[in-house]
């Protein structure tokens, strides 16, 4: 029994279509997909893609902030601030029967195969779709996590970093991200999980994949034009494996808070208007290295 592990495709068909073409030769008996699938150009083609073969999937947060705005119930701003063109975007064109898929999808999924030991599929952590699990960086929590669920076997999303630890009996593993893994480099990444006498083993592989698709489909359907800065961060960060959501968002904020409007869970559209002029103006180099600060303080 051999399984292909996934996550956080943020609909760059690009990068799942070339995952299919490395695992077609090899004996691959299923696909895990750890959540997030869509938010990106082509998350109807992702999903119909994915239900074209033998898959178990979850809810991610990106699946559940479109499902939230189908609801009708999603706050007020989330229908017309510009930091939520992207996610809007996405929302508005995802076709129906993806939607009614997507919200028959669980947010976390115990798989028992036969004869095999469990797997529970989760995205951020098993509490919670938003939290961001680093195991080296917070070990008392990755146990508290991994001790919370029988499983013996685990499989995380949401970070985009990709890991595997043996750790109080269980085998835990984050496949990072198949279409960004943001390690400095133009590559996604994926896991093979494979039953063995001594259980579950897994290995973590790079995809490589065309990356001037990625830019096409973008301009294409649209989604760089009226997605807004975080359309363009989002395509930038992909094209050279450097995540600059964090420093971007991190300057809204900022500034929203300086203009009065303290602990808002958005940024009002001239203070956005004002951060997305700032972050393209800015050096990219720099805007690394305030990352790498700027992760550093939240891990510790």
């Amino acid at each position: 029994m051999r399984l292909a592990v996934i996550a956080d495709i943020h609909g760059i068909l690009p990068a799942l279509d070339a995952l299919l073409e490395d695992i077609s030769n090899e004996q691959i008996d299923g696909i895990l997909v750890a959540g997030d699938m869509i938010a990106g150009p082509q998350s109807n083609e992702v999903i119909k893609r994915l239900q074209q073969y033998r898959t178990w999937m979850i809810r991610g947060n990106q699946e559940n902030n479109i499902l939230n705005l189908a609801s009708g119930n999603a706050p007020a701003w989330q229908y017309s601030c510009k930091q939520w063109n992207f996610i809007r975007w996405t929302y508005e064109n995802i076709d129906e029967a993806v939607l009614q898929f997507i919200r028959s999808l669980p947010e976390q999924y115990s798989l028992q195969l036969p004869g095999k030991d469990a797997i529970r599929i989760v995205h951020g952590s098993p509490a919670s779709v938003t939290e961001l699990i680093y195991p080296d960086a917070d070990t008392s929590r990755f146990d508290q996590v991994i001790g919370s669920v029988p499983e013996g076997c685990i499989v995380f999303g949401h970070t985009h970093e990709a890991w595997i630890k043996d750790r109080n009996g269980k085998l835990a593993l984050n496949p990072g991200s198949l279409s960004m893994s943001f390690q400095g480099e133009q590559h996604g990444t994926y896991a093979i999980l494979e039953w063995t006498k001594q259980g579950w083993m897994g290995t973590l592989r790079k995809l490589l994949y065309d990356f001037g698709l990625v830019r096409k489909a973008y301009i294409e359907t649209g989604l760089l034009a009226k997605g807004g800065v975080l359309a363009r961060c989002c395509l930038v960060s992909i094209e050279t494996g450097i995540n600059y959501l964090p420093p971007m968002l991190v300057d809204a904020y900022r500034l929203s808070k300086e203009a009065g409007y303290g602990d808002s869970p958005f940024v009002p559209d001239e203070i956005w208007n004002e951060a997305a002029q700032a972050f393209e103006e800015r050096n990219y180099c720099d805007l690394a290295n305030e990352l790498i600060a700027i992760t550093n303080n939240h891990r510790e």
